[in-house]
C-alpha cells in the first residue's frame, strides 16, 4: 500500500494534486493574514479571502510553488516550513495585536492561527527555499584561501578608520554626548558621591561618568569632560566593530562583506548615535562582541590544532593568552548588566558539556568569569558603601499581566480574584496599565506594593498560576504586547511608546539632555552641525525611516531576533550543533529581554552587531568531522 501511494506521489496526477492543494492552503493562509493585517475591508467575516484580488493571490503562489515543490524536499522542505511557520505566526498575532489589542480567545482560534500560520509557511517556501539551499550549496565549495597577516590586518585598520570617519560628523552635531535613558539618575549619583551610588545601575558605569565629571572639573568644563568619555566610548565600541569585521572577512575569505559591513556601521545612524549615549547598554555591548569573538577565535585554534601531538610553543601561548583575554572580556560583560549573569550561568554549562576533552580548563575559565564577576560586583558595592536597587524590573511581565488582567476582566472576577490580584498590583493602579511598557505598573508596585512581591515568592507564584488558568489570554496577550519589538516585524510599538517626532527626542533612539539637575549645572548639548542634527533627528526621533523600503528593516529590533533564530536554525540544518555555542550566549542574552519592561533598541544592541559574524559563519563551508 504504501509503494502505490509512494508511487503515485511521484506520478503526474500525484505531483499535481500535491501542488493544487497546497496552493490552495498557501493561498488561505496568506488572505487569512490579509484580513487580519486589516488589508481587505472586513464584510462578513469574509473579507479578503472572498476579493476578486484573493485570485492574483492564489495563482501567485501556485506559479512560484510549482518549481519550488520539485527541489524543496526532505529535510530542507521541514526546515523551510518550520521557520515560514513561525514566522508567520508572527504576522498573525502582531496584526491582532495592532488592530484589536488582543489576539483570538479560546483554543480553537489558537488552533486555527497555528493551521493558518503554517499555510503561509508553505507560501513562504519559495524563500526559505533559497535559504537553505544556499546553505546546501556551501558543502560543494571548497575551503577557502586564507588571508595573510598583513591583509587581516589591514581590514581591521581599514575597517576602524572608515567608521571613526562616519562618526566624526555625528559627534559633532550631538557635542559632547548623548545624555538620555538612564543619565539622569547616574548623574546625580555621581556629582553626589559614592555614598548616593545604588547598584539598580552597574555601579562600574556610574564610577565612570564620576570620574569623567571630576575631569571636567578640574579643567573648568562638564562638556569637555563628557566629550571625553563619549570619544573614549566611540573609540572602543568602534575597535571592536572593525575587530568582528576583520573576523567577517577571515570567515568568508573575501573583502567585500567586510566592506559591506563596516559600511553599515558606520553610516547607519543607530550605531553612531548608540555610540554616543551614555548607557550602560554600550559598553556592554562591545563587551559581549568581543566576548562572543573570542570564543569564536578559541575554537578556531582548538579546532586547527585537533590531531596534532606537539603544538608549537606559539600556540600554546596564543591558547593562554586567549584564556585570560576570555575570563577579562566576561567579568566586565558581566559587571556591565544585571541580566547578563543569568545568561552566562546557562551558557557555562553547555559549554562545559560541549568541550570534550578540556573540559576541567573550559570549567575552570566558566567558574572563574562568574565568581569574578559576582565578586567584582560585590566588592565594588561594599568598598562604595552603595545601595541596593528594587529587583521589581524581575517581575515585569508577571505585573503586566496582574494589571491587565485586573483591568480587561474588571467585571468578571471573583470577590477573591480580586483581592489576590489587588494584593499584588493596587486596583487603583489597574487603569494605568500600558500594554507596551511595564513602567507605570512597575512604580505603583514599588511604592505601595512591594513587600508583597518578597515576602512569599512561592505564594505569589501559587496565585500568579491560579489567576492564569482562569484567564490565559490575558496573560498571553500581556505578554505579546510587552515584547511585540523582539518578534513582530512591523512592530513600531517600540519606537513610539513614549512618543516620538523630531522636535521630542524621543522616537526609537533617545537622545535628550538628561543631564541638568539641582545639584549642578549640568552639561549643555552644543551642537558645531546642526544641519546634520536636524537630519538624524528625523530618522531616529520623527522616526521617518518608516517610508524607507528594505533599509527599514535594519532600525526593527525584531529583525535581528529573527536573524539569530534563522542562523540556530542553519547550523542544525546543516548538523553542526557544535558551532552552536556561537548562537547559545546571544539567545540566552536574548531570553532575558523577553523578561523585561519594555523593548528598547539599546537592548538589542549586542544582538544586532553580533549577527553579522553569526551569519558568515552559517554560509561558511561545514567543517570536516
Amino acid at each position: 500500500m504504501k509503494e502505490k501511494v509512494s508511487n503515485f506521489m511521484k506520478s503526474r496526477k500525484g505531483s499535481f494534486l500535491v501542488w493544487m492543494l497546497l496552493t490552495v492552503y498557501a493561498g488561505y493562509g496568506v488572505c487569512y493574514l490579509l484580513n487580519v493585517a486589516g488589508f481587505a475591508h472586513q464584510t462578513d467575516g469574509l473579507g479578503f479571502t472572498q476579493s476578486a484580488l484573493s485570485v492574483i493571490v492564489f495563482v501567485v503562489i501556485g506559479c512560484f510553488l510549482r518549481n519550488v515543490l520539485r527541489e524543496c524536499r526532505g529535510r530542507r522542505l521541514l526546515f523551510a516550513l518550520l521557520f515560514g511557520s513561525a514566522l508567520g505566526l508572527s504576522f498573525i498575532w502582531g496584526y491582532q495585536m495592532r488592530l484589536n489589542g488582543m489576539t483570538q480567545p479560546g483554543y480553537k482560534s489558537k488552533l486555527v492561527e497555528l493551521i493558518m500560520a503554517v499555510g503561509f509557511g508553505v507560501a513562504f517556501l519559495p524563500l526559505t527555499n533559497k535559504w537553505f539551499a544556499l546553505l546546501d550549496r556551501t558543502k560543494e565549495r571548497g575551503q577557502k584561501e586564507e588571508h595573510s597577516r598583513k591583509t587581516k590586518r589591514r581590514m581591521f585598520w581599514f575597517s576602524l578608520l572608515g567608521i571613526i570617519l562616519c562618526w566624526l560628523p555625528v559627534f559633532l552635531a550631538y557635542y559632547p554626548a548623548i545624555m538620555s535613558y538612564d543619565f539622569h539618575r547616574q548623574s546625580q549619583e555621581a556629582s553626589l558621591g559614592y555614598i548616593w551610588f545604588n547598584d539598580h545601575h552597574p555601579l562600574v558605569h556610574t564610577f565612570l561618568i564620576r570620574m569623567f565629571f571630576l575631569l571636567g572639573e578640574a579643567i573648568g568644563s562638564y562638556e569637555v569632560g563628557m566629550a571625553v568619555f563619549s570619544a573614549l566610548q566611540m573609540l572602543i565600541l568602534a575597535a571592536v566593530l572593525a575587530y568582528s569585521c576583520n573576523v567577517i572577512g577571515r570567515i568568508s575569505g573575501k573583502v567585500w562583506p567586510v566592506v559591506a559591513v563596516a559600511v553599515i556601521y558606520g553610516l547607519l545612524p543607530i550605531h553612531p548615535v548608540l555610540a554616543m549615549s551614555m548607557t550602560k547598554d554600550i559598553l556592554f555591548t562591545a563587551f559581549f562582541l568581543l566576548l562572543i569573538l573570542l570564543i569564536w577565535e578559541r575554537r578556531r585554534l582548538v579546532v586547527r590544532l585537533q590531531g596534532q601531538a606537539d603544538v608549537a610553543v606559539a600556540d600554546k601561548r596564543k591558547r593562554i593568552g586567549l584564556f585570560f583575554a576570555i575570563l577579562i572580556t566576561g567579568i566586565l560583560t558581566l559587571i556591565l548588566r544585571n541580566n547578563a549573569i543569568y545568561a552566562f550561568a546557562v551558557f557555562a554549562i553547555f559549554y562545559i558539556l560541549i568541550a570534550s576533552g578540556e573540559r576541567l580548563r573550559i570549567a575552570l575559565l566558566c567558574v572563574a568569569i562568574i565568581v569574578g564577576g559576582i565578586g567584582c560586583k560585590t566588592g565594588i558595592r561594599e568598598a562604595m558603601g552603595a545601595g541596593s536597587g528594587s529587583s521589581a524590573e524581575m517581575f515585569s511581565v508577571i505585573m503586566q499581566q496582574f494589571a491587565r488582567t485586573g483591568q480587561k476582566q474588571y467585571d468578571n472576577l471573583t470577590p477573591e480574584e480580586w483581592s489576590v490580584l489587588n494584593r499584588y498590583v493596587d486596583s487603583e493602579f489597574w487603569g494605568d496599565y500600558n500594554p507596551a511598557i511595564a513602567d507605570s505598573v512597575k512604580i505603583c508596585v514599588t511604592a505601595y506594593c512591594y513587600d508583597t512581591w518578597q515576602e512569599d515568592f512561592p505564594r505569589m507564584l501559587k496565585d500568579w498560576v491560579n489567576i492564569g488558568l482562569h484567564y490565559p489570554n490575558e496573560y498571553i496577550d500581556a505578554f505579546l504586547a510587552l515584547t511585540s519589538g523582539y518578534w513582530f516585524l512591523d512592530d513600531v510599538s517600540h519606537a513610539e511608546v513614549l512618543g516620538y517626532g523630531e522636535d521630542t527626542n524621543l522616537g526609537l533612539l533617545y537622545t535628550f539632555n538628561a543631564s541638568v539637575s539641582d545639584v549642578f549645572e549640568g552639561v549643555e548639548s552644543r551642537s558645531f552641525l546642526p544641519g546634520l542634527l536636524t537630519a538624524y533627528q528625523k530618522i531616529v526621533n520623527g522616526n521617518s525611516y518608516y517610508g524607507w523600503p528594505v533599509l527599514s528593516l535594519l532600525f526593527k529590533p525584531a529583525f535581528y531576533c529573527w536573524l539569530l533564530v534563522l542562523v540556530i536554525v542553519s547550523f542544525w540544518y546543516k548538523k553542526e550543533p557544535k558551532k552552536q555555542l556561537l548562537t547559545l550566549l546571544p539567545l540566552l542574552y536574548l531570553l532575558t529581554l523577553f523578561l523585561g519592561p519594555v523593548v528598547n533598541f539599546r537592548y538589542i544592541y549586542p544582538i544586532a552587531v553580533v549577527v553579522p559574524v553569526l551569519l558568515t559563519e552559517a554560509l561558511k563551508v561545514k567543517e570536516k568531522p
